[in-house]
């Protein structure tokens, strides 16, 4: 099982051109930076994906690995594509994502939602087969709904493997895991939720107030996250910041998640950034703060839902 972690690191930008705008914004010896500055951690986690840049991401992660060696902790997931059927297809794709991780085992192996020929059982014992091959160290589920992810972590109970994690999307503006399921399973089960998209896409951040008219595609993809009264939201969040030592809106939102219990995985474009993130280890949102985020964030959902 993951060890008890705060916090990780998201790795979706990395060598995304098209959202993230790498190569312009910022490059590859950046993100080895960030690499070597989330390394100073007892247990480092990166979470990737086969699907990050056509694997790219995994590529890097690995180069990475090679250059500077030390013990980290590696999440990639496995997108069931509707044209995967055999159990030959689900083992090409984790022999595809070691090679390109230069690893000979995935920490853990999270598995998307089915979306074709492959079934929850299917999917258990593919994973479970993994992990008896000691290619996986542990089963996670991505997106899954709470249904979906009971009926496979009790797929995966029948042959003694445990699920370990369960990722969604969480953060201030999109609170759904506490009212469909996920967040109760996870506590029943006494597994980490992994905050996928901690700060909205860096809507979160407020740097996005400023600076409308950035990566257009980006903006459309924000779009999903309620609006109105943003400004307000971040305002109350950087009152709350500067209450704890001057932090940003964006320490203060991933501080939130901490105080609910869940593991956020920030992406970072810098060493910098990994800073403002890791800071979140050094202090504690107090009960006050808690309430109001809750209380502005929920009126903010509630507006963009009506």
């Amino acid at each position: 099982m993951l060890p008890d972690l705060k916090i990780g690191l998201g790795t979706w930008s990395w060598a995304n051109r098209l959202v993230w705008d790498y190569g312009t914004a910022f490059d590859e010896s950046d993100l080895f930076a960030v690499y070597e500055r989330m390394c100073q951690l007892p247990h480092p986690l990166f979470c990737t994906s086969e699907g990050f840049s056509d694997g790219e991401s995994e590529r890097m992660l690995g180069r990475f690995s090679v250059r500077s060696p030390g013990k980290i902790l590696v999440a990639s997931k496995f997108i069931p594509r509707f044209w995967l059927f055999r159990r030959s297809d689900f083992q090409r794709h984790l022999q595809d994502s070691l090679k390109r991780l230069k690893r000979r085992v995935i920490d853990v192996y999270m598995i998307m939602p089915p979306n074709g020929w492959m079934s929850l059982r299917m999917l258990a014992e593919c994973a479970v087969e993994a992990v008896e091959r000691e290619q996986v160290r542990d089963i996670g589920v991505s997106n899954f709904t709470a249904l979906q992810a009971a009926k496979f972590a009790e797929q995966l109970s029948h042959f003694g493997v445990s699920l370990s994690c369960i990722e969604a999307q969480y953060n201030l503006l999109n609170r759904e895991v506490e009212r469909n399921g996920i967040q109760q399973l996870c506590n029943n089960l006494k597994i980490p939720l992994i905050a996928q998209s901690p700060l909205a896409m860096g809507l979160l951040s407020g740097k996005f107030l400023a600076e409308p008219q950035r990566n257009g595609l980006r903006r459309q993809l924000m779009a999903r996250y309620p609006q109105r009264g943003l400004t307000g939201l971040i305002r109350q969040m950087n009152l709350i910041g500067s209450e704890s030592q001057g932090r940003n809106a964006a320490q203060v939102a991933l501080n939130w998640l901490i105080g609910k219990g869940a593991l956020p995985i920030p992406g970072a474009t810098s060493a910098d950034q990994v800073d403002e993130n890791l800071d979140c280890l050094n202090w504690s949102l107090n009960e006050s703060q808690m309430e109001r985020l809750d209380r502005f964030s929920a009126e903010m959902i509630e507006v963009g839902e009506s």
